[in-house]
Formats: structure tokens, sequence, C-alpha cells
């Protein structure tokens, strides 16, 4: 029986909404701040979009990461992101992801929101081996590199 599983990781940028929409929308630019690159050396990527937004593809297949896809699915200029992720293997998953960007007083709260189902493999993984801490810690490490370059960017 699946059950449902979410996570999320926020960070603040000292920068504008529009500008950090911009360059996150743009899949051509995801592989400056993904996290999960650093985590295997191996992994090639292929990006697929006319223009940044709705439609646009992202695949990536690495020794140790495996092989998936994301497609943007909707956006809301500038403060929403909504991809659908699917990650292929003995069995293949999906998963929504979301990049919240919330334009503040002072810069910009940005959240990477992952909703999905999971199966009794999917929970022993969540549990047992900590995905869910690991993705987490994955996340952070995303939007921190988000965080660098958008705060470089600025200067």
């Amino acid at each position: 029986m699946a059950e449902k599983y979410s996570l999320q990781t926020s960070i603040h940028i000292d920068a504008p909404a529009k500008k950090i929409y911009d360059l996150m929308v743009d899949l051509d630019r995801f592989d400056e701040w993904n996290p999960f690159m650093t985590m295997d050396p191996t992994t090639t990527t292929k990006v697929t979009q006319s223009k940044p937004g709705p439609g646009s593809l992202y695949e990536y297949e690495g020794k140790r990461i495996g092989r998936g896809q994301q497609v943007v699915l909707s956006v809301e200029r500038p403060s929403l992101i909504v991809s659908e992720m699917t990650f292929f293997g003995k069995k293949t998953n999906t998963a929504i992801i979301e990049f919240r960007i919330q334009q503040e007083t002072s810069g910009t709260l940005v959240t990477w929101y992952m909703e999905g189902e999971r199966g009794l493999g999917g929970k022993f993984m969540g549990v047992v081996l900590g995905f869910d801490k690991m993705m987490g810690k994955s996340f952070a490490s995303g939007l921190a590199s988000l965080k660098t370059l958008m705060e470089s960017e600025k200067k």
C-alpha cells in the first residue's frame, strides 16, 4: 500500500524574486546550482526547451543517481514553478516538485518542496536508510548554491 510523503527546505536569498525565478525556470541553468551533479560526476544531462516554462524537459543519467527527468508543468511568474519528476528504475516513480519563491521586505524566501507516494521499498528507504534526511540535505545544498550564485550575480 502506497503512502504519501512530502519534504521541503527553504533559504533566504538577498535578491529579487523575479531574478531568482528567471534563473530557476531556465532549465539550461539548472546545473549551475543542481546539488545532484556533485553527487555523481558521471551524470550527463540534456535540456529540451524552446523557451523556459511549461513543457521544458530536463533529463539526466548517472551511475550513482540513476536516470530520470523533470518536466515543467506550470508556472506563476515570479512565485511558483511546478514540475513532475520521474525516476526510472526497476520501478518507475514520480513526484511533484515545487519551487516556491516569495518576495519579502528584504530579499526572497525560496522553498524547494517535493511530494509523492511510495510503496514498501520507498518506506524502507525513507525510514531505515534516511532517504528523506538525505534529500533534505541535498535540497539545502542546492538552495545554498543558488543563494551563492544569485548573490554573486547581484554584485
